[in-house]
């Protein structure tokens, strides 16, 4: 594993770990993964399909942690295969935004990359008008009417993925696509994948997980 030094993005210090070469088998992952049953889950803000992943892969992802600082002792609350490919006409405008996956703020996420270019990784924001970078539990009130106050002055926002800066976020930093890479960053803060135009593929294979750090 080549592990970096960890980052700190925008106002609020997001934390963003960043780990290549990370698992050391990933191609029988993807042979894993070509058999799974993929579907989408009603409820479920993903915007794609998911199945279960292999429970080896939770116990190294577990193992991984560890050896990054300050995330030794997180226990993973699941995991799954991901591939983000519906179609942007069909996005909910809460998917059409950066999102958080949860405002406890000792959820972490993850995210195993097993795709490679064209695709892209993921993108962390802070909201304009609030100067939120992550969304806590006192927050979210504030954010939900935030939301409403943006639809009113600028409209629902267009029917496409997400990308970089628009008159209600501005982008903080990216951790970039890179085959075999492992992401891990705060559930609570906002961000999206940099999906574009590759999801017509309906190749862009990933591992999520969420994460609870004591």
């Amino acid at each position: 594993m080549d592990v970096h030094p960890p980052q700190s993005m925008g106002q609020e210090d997001v934390p963003l770990w960043i780990v290549d070469q990370a698992h050391p088998a990933p191609q029988g992952l993807e042979a894993t993964s070509a058999s799974a049953h993929f579907a989408e889950s009603e409820g479920d803000f993903y915007p794609g399909r998911r199945a279960p992943a292999p429970q080896a892969w939770c116990e190294w992802l577990g193992q991984a942690l560890a050896a990054l600082p300050g995330l030794s002792g997180a226990r993973v609350l699941r995991g799954d295969f991901a591939v983000a490919d519906r179609d942007p006409r069909r996005l909910a405008p809460v998917q059409r935004i950066p999102h958080f996956d949860d405002s406890n703020p000792q959820v972490y996420a993850a995210i195993h990359y097993l795709c490679d270019a064209p695709h892209g990784g993921t993108s962390f924001h802070r909201h304009r008008a609030t100067g939120f970078e992550r969304i806590t539990p006192a927050r979210a009130p504030l954010w939900r009417q935030a939301l409403a106050t943006d639809a009113a002055r600028h409209g629902m926002p267009e029917a496409t993925y997400h990308a970089a800066d628009t008159a209600t976020f501005t982008r903080i930093g990216t951790a970039e696509l890179r085959y075999n890479r492992l992401v891990v960053y705060p559930a609570n803060c906002l961000h999206c994948g940099d999906i574009g135009p590759s999801w017509q593929s309906g190749t862009r294979l990933t591992i999520t997980a969420l994460l609870h750090i004591p």
